[in-house]
């Protein structure tokens, strides 16, 4: 997240811009200040991150259902298509390993 500021905005911008297209209103978004200023204060990699370094081999995946979703409107973002694949790649050595 903070690693790169920029590029974390533009994913969450661009995901805001998908959920106003399904209909939410962009009032009820959080804005990104208040997401990256909540983000400061994890101590501890997330669930997912967590369970991928444990080795895992299936986990919930958001960032392929924003993505299914976004390909459903025509949409990719790049940084998001490389944080798939990067999963993809991990979980599949976990499931190799297992």
């Amino acid at each position: 997240m903070h690693g790169n500021l920029a590029e974390s905005r533009s994913v969450y911008e661009w995901v805001v811009d998908l959920c106003v297209s399904l209909g939410a209103s962009r009032d009820d978004m959080v804005p990104f200040e208040k997401y990256a200023n909540a983000a400061l204060s994890l101590g501890s990699p997330s669930s997912a991150a967590r369970a991928l370094a444990a080795g895992a081999p299936n986990i919930e995946r958001v960032d392929r259902l924003v993505q299914a979703v976004a390909a459903q409107r025509g949409k990719r973002h790049a940084v998001l298509d490389e944080t798939v694949a990067l999963v993809d790649a991990r979980l599949a050595l976990n499931r190799k390993k297992a």
